[in-house]
């Protein structure tokens, strides 16, 4: 499995819009939003053509105005790493 988080910033006035596109994309989740429009996002795929091609995703999703990478993990069996 990988894991990744990504800060995203929303256009002016396009947050709830973009949180909601987001929200309907599989494997990420929102867990923080400021006023301002920047997101806390995390991604989570069984490969990494699957993490490039959701982060690509987010970078071109309507009211998006950047996306970046700040902590990428991979878990090869994440059952047994607990």
């Amino acid at each position: 499995m990988n894991v990744s988080s990504v800060i995203v910033n929303a256009r002016d006035g396009q947050s709830a819009a973009v949180q909601e596109l987001l929200r309907q994309q599989a494997g990420i989740e929102i867990h923080a939003a400021s006023p301002e429009g920047k997101l806390i996002v995390t991604i989570e795929t069984e490969s990494d053509r699957e993490t490039i091609a959701a982060y690509e995703r987010l970078g071109q999703t309507d009211g998006v105005l950047s996306a970046a990478m700040v902590y990428h993990q991979i878990e090869s069996e994440p059952d047994q790493e607990i």
